[in-house]
This record gives structure tokens, C-alpha cells and sequence, in this order.
């Protein structure tokens, strides 16, 4: 079977009728597939009470199968109006919520299923569901995400996309023979082949996307002009790359999708990207109250403005140092360059927070080939780093330094109370106003110390005092600084 539908049906199609062709042509293939291809599937599913087969093929497999990181409910609910004697007509709707969320109560729920999606269930069960090695669950969750792409030409513009599990549990040793061969190689790791819903670099004018379901899709190379998208599109390992759009899109989930879009004269607005990989610019256009949580923050802005938006790093397995790093620069410099000097400086912190890490990991990583100087640099690079960020937070953290130096006072004043050495033990009074004396600069009163180690102790006071204000100064002014 062709799977391929030009971009001038599909969205010349009703959304029912575009939804109930998937269902009858597409869906069942990739239920079955995942079948045959996730560890356990079956069982997964036979745990779900009240969830069946039927409902994968039905409402698509993405949202029962996806990573949300909680246990969920599928909602069907009665919308229909009693406008006369008679009973109306039912007119069902479908919803997905997280299982502990309050939302407005649905007066005709005719169906409720409470489930645990299937990799949320296998990290719970990773254990024996991954007996051989754990942690390759990560490896199964970053395959969803569709990598394979082929094309007759250099161009891509016809491309074909696929989601291929490329891991050593599914790629065995072949030997020579079997390349040879002509039989089929049963080596090869599973691919699935998405729906192909663009290509040619097609452009459709006010085409309906509507709530079409376009999970599991590959929508590459086409270009929407003021396309009619109803909120709170749902897409899931779906490709878009090559994607223009010239309008808005708005409250719109993309989970897990390869994406390059281009949207102009329009915007992006209130519109989540999780897990995405994501490349994403705009020209002309808004980008406001959407979230990016993604392992890479790619933003290119002309003449765009950006509001209320949430940029934060997020990846399946947690990530690393480095990576975080360059996703909180990525942030930081874009919010310079629009002008936002308080969210720069938040990134910035978080930047300089992955970087210390850094230091730490070169410093304490046994298999490291860094040599022992490079290794003792990174030591006393951590240490500093460490000390500025509890003493000033890099200079975006001023309450820091307010609450050091009170620390410093207050321990002061109790070491001259305490020892019996100070000429202010016993006095409480006395011994706060040496210690604020000599952290501040300023008399109030005669003290005298005649214990050197608290005159010594008093001169390091002075010192920090006369830092903390000039830092304290220097971290009020930061949000005027270049970021970049």
C-alpha cells in the first residue's frame, strides 16, 4: 500500500473523514508494529483495565504510549443538547488528562479509563522489562522520535521519513554471508514508515488542518498559507521539517517530533515543544506564552517579538553538564538580543551552574586522561565558581550577599560574646556593634579589642565588607550588562 495522501485531498478532507481513513488504513499498521516491536507491549496493555486494541486504532496509539510522567485518564464525554422531548443524538468527545488534575466536571461522561502510558509503565517496570540492561528503556523513548529519512535526491524535497530503532538490542552481528546473501536479513533493526502528508514543496492556500490527527505523519516540504488549525492540535512523533506556514498557530502540543518551521506574517502562541528536535524561526511574526523544553534551544527571530515564553532544558535521560550549559547560552543570548536583561541573567545563572558541574566531573572523573595540573586547575576553578555562586549567584542573586553578610556579622558578634579572650565576652550588646563596626566601616561606639586574633579577625571583616558593598552595587547594575 501507498503511504501517501497529497497534500491537496488530505486537507481539502473533512477531519472525520481524514481521521476515519487513518483508522481503516493507517493505524492498525502501526499498532501492530508497535506490537511486534516494544518489549512487553501486550502485557502493558492488559494491564490498562478498560483499555483495549481497539482503542489504540481508534484514537491513535501516540497519547497512550507517550511519556508524560504521571498516570492519565481518557475521558469520552456526551456534548449533545436536549432541545426538545426527544433524546438528542449523542455527540461524543474525547479528552486526555493527568489523573490528579481538577478540571471543570464533564455533566455526560459516558466512558472513563484511567491508564499508565506504556513508557511511563516500562521505567516503572524497566527492571525486568529491560532485564539485560536497564537503562536501554532511554534508547527505546529517543527512537520515537523519527530519525530516518531517504530521498532519491539531494534535495530532500521528496523525502520519505521513518522511525527507526537503530539499538544494539535490535541490531545483532551480521555475519559476511548474510550480506551476501539474497535471503532477507533478519538482522535488520524494525522501521516504521510514516504517513506521508507533504513532499514537492507544495503550497496549499487556506487548507483545513482542523483537529485532523497527525501523529505518526510526515508532513516535510509543504508551505501553508493562513491555514485554518483549530486549537489544541496534539502531533506526536510526527516530521516537520521543511514546514512554512504563514499565519498563526495557536495552543497547539508537539511531542517528540523532528521539526524545522518557518512561520511568517503570524506567530506561535501558547504553544508547548517537548522533547522536539527542534529548529524553529520566525519572521514578522509573535512568539508568546509557548514553552520550548527541548535538548537544544534553535531560535532564529526576525523582527519577532517574545512574551511569557518558558525555555528549558529537557531530555528523556536526563542530560548532561555540557548540554545544559549550551541550551541555558542558547536562551541567554536570545533574551539579550530582544532585551530582556532579567530573563538573560536567569539563564545566565543556570549557565554558570552547569559550568561549575563541568569543572567538578573533569576534576573527579576517574577515567579522565586530563593530566594532574589540568585536573587541579578544574579543582580550584570549582572551588571558586562554588564560592560565587553562594556569595553573589554570579551576580544575579544580590539577596545572597545581604544574607553573607549578616551571617558574617552575627557569627562574629557571637565568637567575641563566647571567648573569654574578647574584651566584649558576656556582651551581647557591645559585641554586635564591634562586629557591624568592623564589617561596615562605621563607628557608633569605642570597642576596643586588645586580642589580636579578634583584631585580625576584625581587619578580614572590614575586607569583606568593603567587597560585599561593592558587589552588592555591581549586582543591582548586572541587568544593564551585554549577556552576549
Amino acid at each position: 500500500m501507498k503511504l501517501e495522501l497529497s497534500p491537496k485531498d488530505w486537507l481539502s478532507w473533512s477531519d472525520e473523514a481524514f481521521n476515519e481513513w487513518r483508522r481503516e488504513h493507517d493505524f492498525p499498521r502501526i499498532v501492530n508494529f508497535l506490537f511486534e516491536t516494544l518489549p512487553y507491549f501486550s502485557i502493558w496493555l492488559s494491564e490498562q483495565t478498560g483499555l483495549t486494541r481497539q482503542d489504540l486504532v481508534f484514537h491513535g496509539p501516540a497519547r497512550f504510549i507517550r511519556l508524560y510522567g504521571e498516570p492519565m485518564k481518557f475521558i469520552e464525554h456526551d456534548v449533545s443538547l436536549r432541545l426538545d422531548s426527544h433524546p438528542p443524538k449523542p455527540i461524543l468527545r474525547y479528552c486526555f488528562e493527568k489523573k490528579g488534575k481538577n478540571q471543570f466536571r464533564k455533566k455526560k461522561v459516558t466512558r472513563q479509563v484511567d491508564f499508565c502510558s506504556y513508557i511511563d509503565w516500562a521505567y516503572k517496570n524497566r527492571n525486568w522489562v529491560f532485564y539485560k540492561n536497564p537503562s536501554s528503556i532511554e534508547d527505546f523513548v529517543r527512537c520515537l522520535t523519527p530519525s530516518g529519512r531517504s530521498c532519491n535526491t539531494s534535495t530532500f524535497i521528496n523525502s520519505d521519513s521513518s522511525i527507526q530503532f537503530n539499538i544494539p538490542s535490535f541490531m545483532p552481528s551480521v555475519t559476511i554471508d548474510e550480506i551476501l546473501s539474497n535471503t532477507k536479513q533478519r538482522s535488520a533493526p524494525p522501521s516504521l514508515k510514516l504517513l506521508k502528508l507533504g513532499g514537492g514543496g507544495v503550497t496549499d492556500v487556506d487548507g483545513v488542518v482542523g483537529e485532523k490527527n497527525l501523529e505518526f505523519t510526515n508532513i516535510d516540504n509543504l508551505t501553508l498559507i493562513n491555514p485554518i488549525i483549530t486549537s489544541f492540535q496534539d502531533i506526536s512523533f510526527s516530521t516537520l521539517r521543511n514546514l512554512k506556514i504563514h499565519g498563526q498557530i495557536h495552543a497547539a502540543k508537539l511531542h517528540q517530533c523532528s521539526i524545522e518551521i518557518d512561520v511568517s506574517n503570524g506567530g506561535i502562541l501558547e504553544c508547548d515543544f517537548e522533547y522536539c528536535d527542534s529548529t524553529i524561526s520566525l519572521n514578522e511574526s509573535k512568539l508568546f506564552r509557548s514553552s520550548i523544553r527541548e535538548k537544544h534551544l534553535r531560535l532564529k527571530l526576525k523582527g519577532t517579538e517574545v512574551s511569557d515564553c518558558c525555555f528549558e532544558y529537557l531530555d528523556i535521560c536526563g542530560g548532561s553538564a555540557a548540554e545544559r550549559r549550551n541550551f541555558n547560552q542558547s536562551a541567554k543570548m536570545t533574551y539579550s538580543h530582544l532585551g530582556y536583561p532579567d530573563l538573560a541573567g536567569k539563564h545566565f545563572y543556570f549557565e554558570q551552574k552547569e559550568k561549575r558541574k563541568e569543572l567538578w566531573k573533569t576534576f573527579s572523573y576517574i577515567g579522565t586522561r586530563d593530566g594532574i595540573v589540568r585536573r587541579l586547575f578544574s579543582l580550584f576553578g570549582f572551588i571558586w565558581m562554588t564560592f560565587q555562586e553562594l556569595y553573589w549567584g554570579y551576580g544575579e542573586r544580590p539577596f545572597n550577599i545581604i544574607l553573607f553578610s549578616l551571617f558574617a556579622v552575627i557569627s562574629f558578634s557571637l565568637f567575641g560574646y563566647f571567648n573569654q579572650s574578647s574584651s566584649t565576652a558576656m556582651d551581647l550588646g557591645d559585641s554586635l556593634i564591634f562586629s557591624f563596626q568592623a564589617f561596615t566601616n562605621i563607628t557608633i561606639k569605642d570597642v576596643n579589642q586588645v586580642f589580636d586574633v579578634i583584631n585580625l579577625i576584625g581587619s578580614i571583616m572590614s575586607f569583606f565588607g568593603v567587597m560585599s558593598v561593592g558587589l552588592l552595587v555591581a549586582s543591582l547594575s548586572a541587568k544593564t550588562k551585554n549577556y552576549n
